[in-house]
């Protein structure tokens, strides 16, 4: 009986799959798109390869250095296979097989893999503007240096047009500039390929790059964390909210009684974003209507949206056009147009009615070659549509033709502008309110337009780790590069918690227990009411965590620009830390010196520092030294170096308790190593 029944209960199963299978379309062979032509795998170590099939097919994979590996494709059509890699070498070849399909990789090399992430200064491009740019774009020639560059994106999927490029003068503009110098310092010091995986996004906080159930643990991030599980994590309040969000959308539309167009996803979308707005880029539009204003005493020859609009304002942000007409003697040379500093965030910019560029970056220069023979000697029209998302937008610098014989400015004299559209977080809604009603009547628009609820924000909690770590787990890397902080400074109290939370979650998603090299943000001098010292303390104090180093830039910040343009120090100063403490280089001082202990008197202190090399080495009188007693008030205190210490003192403190160093948004660094590296700013207990 028993038997009998076990038949029956078999019989409609075995029914079912033969129907699916006779349903289910044959899925062809995929191996996931981390894995490309010129990829650098890590070697010495066993390396997963994985991607998709059809289910119960065998998948056999096949090295040039001799491993070979079968696996299976499960029910679910997925497959992975752990191949055996042998010490660094190449060009190699991958073949990745079934009984019918094959995929083949070529030019693949076995080397040291990094995976460099953060913000804007991670992200910063080779082509965005970095010291001594023409050469070293030129000069980058390194076929033994790849990188694969992750595109922004929030859905998790635009990774797959990306690839692994090796660097050429042409492929390096598009690289992260830390990770590219980090790599060369390598690959010069040990003659090994080196392949940076580049997953970042400017702007964006450490909260965006952990996942949802790494905040839920920690006490800074736990409650929203929570609340976002409880609704059934990112994916389902995404189907929710859509529900939610088109409603608010129609609302919207007949309120101003103009169309909306929902905000894209990813890059291809905003490049061919259309907004019933390309009539303003002809040189024949009638714009005389528009605000007519004067760019001549413009701060820091910027053209910015807060320039106009009040700030909290919905017309603060979204889509501004800007018109300039403006002669040229010499129309037989070739121009480029150029904006420094960039534009921020997005821009579309047409001249003469041609769209000569694009750029999706913010705050990176922009340079566009003019077609030979689109400019005319006398009323040239150039036109801009600016897309800003959140915080400063719009013209961050000046902005210029040049041809080998002439500098034009642009951004000086005359413009007229057009406010087109509202950005809602969700939509891009257009409006027919002229420059004087999105004055005197910003305070009712804000009342009454509705914003939508964003998972488009790049700041929403786990949204990075979802769309720009994940795809690449668990591709074998030796380590990470770590270049974030700038956009904390205002929970500064909580980024130790967060950041040490992220490197362990990090660890714990690839189960390795990876070294963690980050940056210390550089002096910039943010608001008044910031105190990105306390920032930088606290990436100070995470160096509590096992295997993490970091590059300290005390010295190459610049006031004015949260970008300094000395990416190379930065690259050379992480890969300093691998030298050292991967790469048996244990001669190499790793970084400068780091606030060790203190050692009261009853009218001085006394500081001890590590990594102090050679020895201390003191610039500019030792400036930037305060001393308090214990009520905590500071006061400028006279540092002596004595040996490998230092003695902070104050005529004015009696019984000294607390010493504190470069505690300033901006600081020029005073106190080195020998070796020429500078020391962290720092407070003491």
């Amino acid at each position: 009986m028993l038997n009998y029944l076990k038949k029956t209960v078999k019989l409609p199963i075995i029914i079912t799959l033969l129907f699916l299978s006779c349903e289910q379309e044959n899925i062809p062979l995929q191996v996931a798109t981390i894995f490309s032509d010129h990829m650098v795998l890590q070697q010495q170590t066993e390396v997963l390869i994985w991607g998709k099939g059809h289910p119960d097919t065998k998948v056999t994979v096949v090295s040039s250095w001799g491993d070979k590996v079968e696996t299976q494709v499960n029910l679910e059509g997925d497959w992975e296979a752990l191949i055996q890699t042998p010490k660094f070498g190449g060009p190699h070849q991958l073949s990745v097989s079934t009984y019918n399909e094959e995929v083949m990789f070529q030019d693949v090399m076995l080397g040291e893999v990094w995976l460099a992430s953060g913000q804007s200064n991670m992200e910063w491009l080779m082509s965005s503007g970095i010291n001594n740019q023409k050469d070293e774009i030129e000069n980058s020639n390194y076929p033994q240096i790849r990188m694969f560059s992750v595109q922004r994106n929030l859905n998790g999927n635009n990774i797959s047009n990306t690839s692994w490029k090796v660097t050429t003068p042409e492929n390096v503009k598009q690289f992260s500039a830390v990770g590219y110098f980090f790599a060369r310092q390598l690959n010069q010091e040990l003659n090994i390929p080196i392949g940076i995986l580049n997953t970042s996004w400017g702007g964006t906080r450490v909260e965006a790059w952990t996942s949802i159930e790494k905040l839920s643990e920690m006490e800074p991030s736990n409650k929203q964390a929570q609340e976002i599980l409880n609704q059934g994590g990112l994916f389902q309040i995404g189907i929710n909210q859509n529900k939610i969000n088109e409603e608010i959308i129609k609302f919207n539309k007949q309120l101003l009684g103009a169309p909306s167009f929902n905000v894209p996803d990813n890059i291809t979308e905003w490049e061919t974003l259309t907004l019933k707005d390309l009539k303003y880029a002809s040189p024949d539009f009638d714009d005389s209507d528009w605000k007519l204003f004067e760019a001549n005493d413009v701060k820091d020859n910027g053209i910015t949206f807060e320039s106009f609009f009040d700030s909290g304002t919905l017309a603060e942000n979204g889509v501004v056009w800007l018109r300039k007409s403006f002669d040229v003697t010499d129309t037989l040379s070739s121009y480029k147009f150029i904006v420094n500093k960039g534009i921020d965030d997005f821009d579309y910019t047409y001249l003469n009615g041609t769209l000569i560029g694009k750029g999706f970056s913010c705050c990176s220069t922009r340079s566009y070659s003019i077609p030979d023979g689109l400019l005319k000697k006398e009323g040239n029209i150039l036109a801009i549509r600016i897309i800003d998302t959140g915080g400063e937008g719009g013209i961050r610098g000046s902005a210029y033709l040049e041809s080998k014989n002439e500098k034009l400015l642009i951004n000086k004299g005359n413009w007229r502008l057009k406010h087109h559209a509202f950005y809602l977080d969700t939509s891009i809604q257009l409006h027919e309110l002229d420059f004087e009603n999105l004055i005197y009547k910003g305070n009712e628009i804000l009342a009454n337009v509705k914003r939508g609820i964003s998972l488009k924000n790049p700041n929403s909690y786990s949204i990075l780790f979802e769309s720009m770590v994940k795809p690449l787990i668990p591709y074998k890397i030796k380590g990470v590069l770590w270049y974030q902080g700038e956009s904390n400074v205002e929970n500064h109290q909580d980024y130790r918690t967060l950041f040490s939370g992220m490197i362990s979650d990090w660890r714990d998603n690839w189960d390795y227990n990876f070294p963690f090299y980050f940056v210390q943000i550089a002096p910039y001098q943010y608001t008044p009411k910031a105190s990105s010292q306390s920032l930088r303390d606290a990436q100070r104090k995470t160096l509590s965590v096992e295997k993490t180093g970091m590059a300290i830039t005390m010295d190459i910040g610049e006031e004015d620009d949260i970008h300094p343009a000395n990416k190379q120090d930065v690259g050379h100063r992480l890969a300093r830390l691998a030298l050292h403490y991967n790469y048996g280089k244990k001669d190499l001082v790793p970084t400068g010196p780091l606030y060790k202990r203190q050692t009261l008197h009853s009218n001085y202190i006394e500081l001890s520092f590590d990594h102090v090399g050679a020895g201390l080495n003191g610039k500019n009188s030792l400036l930037g030294f305060e001393i308090a007693a214990s009520d905590g008030y500071f006061v400028p205190a006279k540092a002596i170096i004595i040996g490998d210490q230092i003695h902070v003192s104050s005529k004015k403190i009696r019984n000294p308790k607390h010493v504190r160093y470069g505690w300033k948004n901006y600081f020029e660094a005073t106190l080195f190593n020998e070796e020429g590296f500078p020391a962290s700013s720092f407070e003491t207990p």
